[in-house]
């Protein structure tokens, strides 16, 4: 009994423990959107909107471009979309090459992906879907926008540094950067952590944070979000 007390109390912790770290993400990203008057967010893997809903809730009234290429998740996200004149979606998912690529679907579309998963169990089928580099798409993009200041948001199920290393030709238009970090890698080729902060310095931005997205069952660090500042903004 006192071992089973012991168990559910390291649980209740962890989960605590998340939660506590969760938030103080939030608050990291929402004192980053102020401080640095962060007015466009490029919301790529955007998936159902879910994101681009927390921003809302954060605070922020600037414009929101969100990319998804799942046909199927694209239509709830462009219904949301219909409801916010700042929220705008593109059917289509960036990456480092213009072109038409496979792509994973998974029973959970939170974790559809274009590397392959470790465990394939977590693919139900394939698509092919268009993929564009963003500084082709860029200027097109905010053609709009006065003054824009933009933070690259990527949250790509592994794919993160192609969309970084697509976003080559337009890195100096970008403030800053949320992406997410494998600590345990969940898919094939995909970068581990250090190879990962290394691609953000060399491409010329500084790490602001990091914080908790998933751990494991048994309380390990799975996934961070590492909120990235450019170093000459």
């Amino acid at each position: 009994m006192l071992l089973f007390i012991k168990a559910k109390n390291i649980l209740r912790y962890h989960s605590l423990a998340s939660f506590a770290a969760k938030w103080q993400g939030l608050r990291s990203l929402r004192h980053f959107l102020r401080r640095h008057r962060i007015n466009v967010v490029l919301d790529v893997g955007a998936n159902e909107g879910q994101f681009a809903a927390k921003l809302r809730r954060l605070g922020f009234r600037g414009k929101i471009f969100s990319f998804e290429p799942d046909p199927s998740v694209y239509t709830q996200l462009a219904a949301r979309c219909d409801k916010d004149p700042q929220w705008h979606s593109f059917p289509v998912a960036l990456g480092d090459a213009d072109t038409k690529a496979n792509f994973n679907l998974a029973p959970r579309s939170t974790l559809n992906s274009f590397p392959s998963p470790v465990f394939s169990s977590n693919v139900s089928g394939q698509i092919d879907v268009t993929v564009r580099r963003l500084d082709g798409m860029l200027p097109e993009v905010v053609k709009e926008c006065h003054h824009p200041r933009i933070l690259l948001k990527t949250d790509t199920q592994g794919f993160d540094l192609r969309v970084l290393e697509g976003a080559a030709g337009c890195l100096d238009k970008i403030t800053g950067i949320l992406a997410e970090l494998s600590v345990i890698p969940i898919y094939e080729q995909s970068p581990p952590i250090h190879e990962a902060l290394q691609a953000y310095k060399k491409a010329g931005f500084d790490m602001v944070d990091l914080s908790l997205v998933n751990r494991t069952v048994d309380g390990r660090v799975l996934e961070l979000d590492g909120l990235f500042i450019r170093a000459a903004a």
